[in-house]
């Protein structure tokens, strides 16, 4: 049977400091006000990684709390006043609470269902980030060796490609632990407290002047909204995942074959894919940006994505012609790609037509470092994990995954996107991105 304890991280000699959460930890505390605890998966990531052999718990507890010093959003705590802005305490010292499974050679229970468990008990209870930590951890033990580490992370602690870099870097600390190197060095980052002092100097107004200067100008070149296209079926929104390697491989060939990024490449492809089943010439287009486009914020752990609205155009005979179309759009989202959000929010509030439903673009797979190729492929999968009775866009595409496989997730309005075709859609996008690593495809005329 297996035996549930709990055990402390201890954390030292951080700088303690307070200060306003930055315009990326913003928008998701904004979001958190609207949506959480409603709506909780989307507000935790998740993860896992092993343990090497020869560590102990102690071990384990003493690297997780170096990695609570190295990073301030690990150990800050979010509040905010009625009528007031919301205020980030970065704590110099405390501690963690951490879950500990001892599983005894004869029991039965596999480890990935103890992760499994871990994750669900994680997200189970709403996180009060005023008095809690935004990190929740378990460790699997065998027979008291640990084996697995597994956490929930609260989304205003950090973004996907953050996440990953956590994983990275804590798996990296506990490799030198075992071998009894010196920890990796602490890489130069920017903590998000710095992101938002920065933000408030006179160069980061004057980049939320043009970021909100731009947003009115697509405002005023905003389509109409599409009639439905189909009968909605029930539930109305339906969620599909495909996973390939062949998307991955064809993605990076076609990016280096057109002297280009993977993101562009990417996006070229959706547009293509859009075009067929979207009546009108033009497009709500929303790119998500990660914004870590400078060594010492690629580096930051904390919630930096934000939200572009642009206005694609979907006219063109080639595949090539949509990559010109997607540069230019993808360079223009990432110009103004970093703003205030309740100064646009109000903006929004205040335009004179609502934002018409379309399309959002989420690349999070090209922030991820290559890794080797892998030495075989693996078949392609296709599944249906989610469905939703209310939802602001037709489309949400999010790419993520591994550095040689791809997650290509969707979520679509059954009214402009059925069931069926959405499958198709997924598996053409694999099928697509193949043919254009070759050569230029042409279009279908609209």
């Amino acid at each position: 049977m297996i035996t549930e304890s709990q055990a402390v991280v201890e954390f030292h000699g951080g700088t303690a400091r307070t200060g306003p959460l930055c315009w990326g930890q913003q928008g998701t505390w904004d979001s958190l006000a609207q949506w959480y605890p409603e709506v909780k998966p989307f507000f935790f990531l998740t993860r896992w990684l092993p343990v090497p052999l020869l560590l102990e718990l102690g071990d384990v507890l003493d690297v997780v709390g170096e990695l609570l010093v190295r990073h301030e959003s690990l150990r800050t705590h979010v509040s905010q006043r009625a009528g007031g802005e919301p205020t980030q305490r970065v704590l110099a010292s405390g501690t963690l609470p951490v879950d500990v499974y001892d599983r005894p050679a004869d029991d039965p229970v596999q480890f990935e269902d103890i992760v499994a468990t871990s994750w669900e008990r994680g997200i189970a209870r709403p996180l009060d980030h005023s008095v809690e930590l935004p990190l929740r951890l378990s460790v699997a033990l065998h027979e008291g060796i640990p084996v697995v580490i597994a956490f929930t992370l609260s989304h205003l602690a950090a973004d996907y490609t953050a996440t990953e870099a956590l994983v990275r870097e804590l798996a990296a600390m506990l490799d030198a632990k075992t071998s009894g190197a010196p920890l990796p060095p602490v890489r130069r980052a920017a903590q998000p407290l710095d992101l938002a002092l920065a933000e408030r100097s006179p160069e980061g107004q004057l980049r939320n002047v043009d970021a909100i200067r731009h947003l009115r100008s697509v405002l005023d070149r905003m389509p109409a909204p599409i009639p439905p296209q189909a009968v909605a079926e029930s539930p109305r929104f339906i969620g599909a995942d495909l996973e390939s390697d062949l998307l991955a491989d064809a993605v990076r060939r076609t990016a280096r074959r057109c002297r280009t990024s993977t993101s562009v490449v990417l996006l070229a492809i959706t547009t293509a894919l859009v075009r067929s089943f979207w009546p009108e010439p033009r497009l709500r287009l929303d790119i998500m940006q990660s914004n870590r486009t400078t060594p010492d914020v690629a580096a930051s752990i904390t919630t930096l994505n934000q939200v572009v609205h642009t206005v694609a155009d979907l006219t063109g005979d080639t595949l090539a012609d949509l990559l010109d179309s997607a540069t230019r759009t993808m360079a223009v989202a990432r110009a103004h790609s970093r703003y205030d959000n309740r100064t646009a929010r109000e903006v929004l509030r205040t335009s004179a037509q609502p934002l018409p439903p379309g399309v959002q673009f989420n690349d999070m797979w090209s922030t991820l470092p290559k890794g080797p190729p892998p030495t075989a492929l693996t078949a392609t999968t296709l599944t249906w994990p989610a469905t939703s009775d209310a939802e602001s866009m037709s489309l949400y595409l999010d790419v993520r995954g591994t550095p040689t496989r791809i997650h290509l997730g969707a979520m679509a309005d059954t009214t402009i996107l059925p069931r069926a075709t959405l499958e198709t859609f997924l598996h053409t996008f694999e099928h697509l991105a193949i043919q254009w690593s070759e050569a230029d495809v042409a279009l279908p005329g609209r």
